[in-house]
């Protein structure tokens, strides 16, 4: 992708150094000190003779790689695709910081959870969609779904955050006995239940909630297991899943209800191997 101001490609040397300052301005962004970025792109311009607003475009490239591997971004700079092989090719190099982003080393507080927005869930792409190779390689190097999957102190989060959720709405339409008897089974119980959370509608009806948590954007894929989706087929219409993203940043959430396919898109891809016939 050509800058407007010089007419030339990218270097490799510039999206390295484009990229490693993103990755610094992540890290305040998550200890919450403060910079300006309009700052920054003052410096890197000088640095590299690019205008200020190229260097914004390519955060917002960088933005979308990352949003595409399941990690959140710079707020403000949302993702703008149509990024260059090399920057892909670029990240790969900074593994160890990449890798940095995927830890949640403290969960989530509870006390801003009043202000939990749950929204529409997204909508299923129509048609048949397609990666570039390159950006397939780099999903699968940093897989979102098997890493947010093996995070029990993310999972365990999120899971605390839709129990407390749904205490306070019952609690909201004056339906105080449901509270009280709302539970954490797979806290209590363990994980073979095929749900998380068991709640109540306000007539008193039964839900059995799955949580999904991610610190990626509401379109990061995650994972099914088989006994979790048989669980949702024997209880269609009583079966929620609670998909809790962009944790890191400011937590929301949408709900899925009803069949899981007609909201996403399933795909095989582990086999159980055994040797009986």
């Amino acid at each position: 992708m050509s800058d407007g101001l010089r007419g030339t490609d990218w270097t490799r040397s510039e999206v390295q150094l484009c990229v490693a300052t993103y990755f610094d301005l992540l890290e305040k962004q998550n200890a919450n000190e403060p910079f300006i970025k309009a700052h920054v792109y003052r410096d890197l311009a000088q640095q590299t003779g690019r205008t200020a607003s190229s260097i914004e475009f390519k955060f917002q490239n960088i933005s979308a790689v990352l949003n595409e591997m399941g990690l959140d971004w710079l707020t403000g700079l949302a993702p703008l695709a149509n990024f260059q092989k090399l920057l892909a090719e670029t990240i790969i190099e900074y593994e160890d910081r990449v890798r940095a982003l995927e830890t949640v080393s403290e969960p989530k507080g509870l006390e801003d959870l009043a202000g939990l927005f749950v929204e529409s869930p997204p909508e299923r792409a129509t048609g048949k969609t397609s990666i570039p190779e390159y950006m397939e390689k780099l999903v699968r190097k940093f897989d979102p779904v098997e890493r947010d999957r093996k995070n029990r102190l993310l999972g365990e989060a999120g899971e605390e955050i839709a129990l407390e959720y749904e205490k306070r709405c019952l609690h909201a339409i004056e339906r105080h006995d449901l509270a009280e008897n709302v539970r954490w089974v797979s806290k209590i119980e363990g994980d073979g239940a095929g749900y998380d959370i068991l709640s109540f509608d306000g007539r008193g009806e039964k839900k059995f909630i799955e949580v999904k948590t991610t610190i990626g954007s509401n379109t990061t894929p995650f994972f099914i297991s088989r006994n979790e989706f048989d669980f949702s087929k024997r209880e269609t219409e009583r079966f929620r899943l609670f998909r809790v993203f962009d944790f890191r940043k400011s937590p929301r959430a949408f709900e899925l209800q009803g069949p899981l396919e007609n909201f996403v898109r399933l795909s095989t891809e582990t086999f159980r191997a055994d040797f009986r016939a």
